[in-house]
């Protein structure tokens, strides 16, 4: 009976071993593939996206042909994306160093946008909402931007307000800044087009 007891318990403990290893490889392949499909969603990688700097845009939002990774991606903030067939919608939630942009910090924003764009540059707070300020000032367009002698385009981000192109950024925290472009030349998508000269950069004041 000792030896049948014994078999027996051997099974039941192989069978236990299986049972473990089997849930464990099952959980791994759960997460990995759950935290795959998020990041996919949330991020995106080179097949979906353009990265330049801190900003980041979708190559194929608003597009009937758009995969469904950005599909899901635009589904999930619940926003409209306008066509990249149309214009081009840079998104950043960094400055140029890679430090998150927040509001108790001041930045200021450098470009040359070319002469045959139309662009527009606004800064939202982190859920993608318009940062409320007595100015109820929220964004500026290549129509209504103050530019340097030289065609640059420089803005202020800053609770406090300051001469020039000044967006506040009052007590809104953690920050998005989206810049959008509209090519008049363009005879492509914007996949056919550079935008390393276009957007501008993003650096770090002081920090209260």
């Amino acid at each position: 009976m000792s030896f049948v007891r014994h078999q027996i318990k051997k099974r039941v403990a192989s069978a236990l071993r299986l049972l473990t290893d089997w849930a464990l490889f099952i959980t791994i392949v759960l997460i990995g593939g759950l935290g795959s499909s998020w990041y996919m969603v949330e991020a995106g990688n080179r097949l979906t996206t353009v990265t330049v700097g801190p900003w980041v845009m979708w190559k194929t939002a608003g597009r009937m042909d758009a995969d469904p990774y950005t599909r899901a991606h635009f589904t999930s903030l619940g926003a409209l994306p306008i066509s990249t067939g149309i214009a081009d919608t840079y998104l950043a939630r960094t400055d140029s160093e890679g430090n998150r942009l927040h509001s108790s910090c001041d930045y200021t924003l450098t470009g040359s946008p070319p002469a045959n764009f139309w662009w527009s540059v606004s800064v939202f707070d982190v859920g993608g909402g318009l940062i409320p300020n007595a100015a109820d000032r929220h964004s500026f367009t290549s129509d209504t931007a103050a530019l340097m002698p030289d065609g640059k385009f420089v803005a202020s981000l800053a609770r406090s307000a300051s001469a020039g192109n000044w967006l506040p950024t009052g007590g809104a925290g953690r920050l998005a800044v989206v810049f959008t472009a509209i090519d008049y030349g363009a005879a492509g998508t914007s996949e056919d087009r550079d935008p390393t000269a276009l957007l501008p950069t993003i650096t770090r004041g002081s920090c209260r």
